[in-house]
């Protein structure tokens, strides 16, 4: 009986195809459902665009306000995410020079921008190993901390018996917000910020942290 066997090429084809929608699967239903107030990047080690999904291209346009921003390596995507905003170029480009700088260590890199309408976005970019690409990716996570606030607030709310204005700021705090951020922001005395925390954490039975006292 004769063998048949395929071509290497067109195994090669197949296997890139089934890369290729694997990728497409975690990027666009996985990671999508499974954090709905996060949108994740995916660049090459030399800057290529090669996913975002779609709650990242819409963050992206938040991030640079309809202004032209500035691309990182060559991005050929036809998409919204086809213009990088500033903040993430410049942390990808921190991220590739300490590679040299320090190859033994796994960094991660962050930063907080914040946006007109009280909209926070917290920015984190690392390196990841996959097994269908030849060196490592850099992998950038996009939270809208105001969404999780808010999320985890209400929740919270409802569990614990918060009032309304406990819950705004709980909502602040977990943004990140000191108390006297807090304060400034709902332009209420420092002090009560305080007696609402003390109340919040009496509530929610969580012992009491000093790093945002001030």
């Amino acid at each position: 009986m004769d063998e048949v066997c395929q071509n290497p090429s067109t195994q090669s084809s197949k296997s890139a195809k089934a890369s290729t929608h694997d990728l497409d699967l975690i990027f666009e239903i996985l990671l999508g459902q499974f954090f709905p107030f996060r949108g994740f990047i995916l660049f090459d080690a030399a800057g290529h665009l090669l996913r975002s999904t779609t709650k990242a291209d819409e963050f992206c346009t938040l991030l640079h306000k309809g202004a032209k921003s500035q691309a990182f390596g060559v991005i050929d995507r036809q998409s919204v995410a086809t213009t990088i905003p500033e903040q993430i170029t410049t942390l990808c480009q921190y991220l590739s020079e300490s590679c040299d700088e320090f190859p033994d260590y796994t960094l991660q890199l962050y930063d907080t921008a914040f946006l007109p309408g009280g909209i926070r976005f917290y920015l984190n970019v690392e390196w990841i190993d996959l097994t269908d690409q030849p060196t490592k990716c850099m992998l950038v996570t996009i939270e809208d901390l105001t969404q999780i606030a808010q999320h985890r607030a209400t929740a919270d709310a409802y569990r614990y018996d918060l009032t309304e204005r406990e819950t705004e700021v709980w909502t602040l705090y977990l943004q990140g917000l000191s108390y006297r951020e807090v304060s400034d922001e709902l332009i209420i005395a420092l002090n009560t910020v305080k007696k609402h925390m003390k109340n919040i954490f009496r509530k929610c039975n969580i012992e009491c942290r000093c790093r945002h006292l001030v």
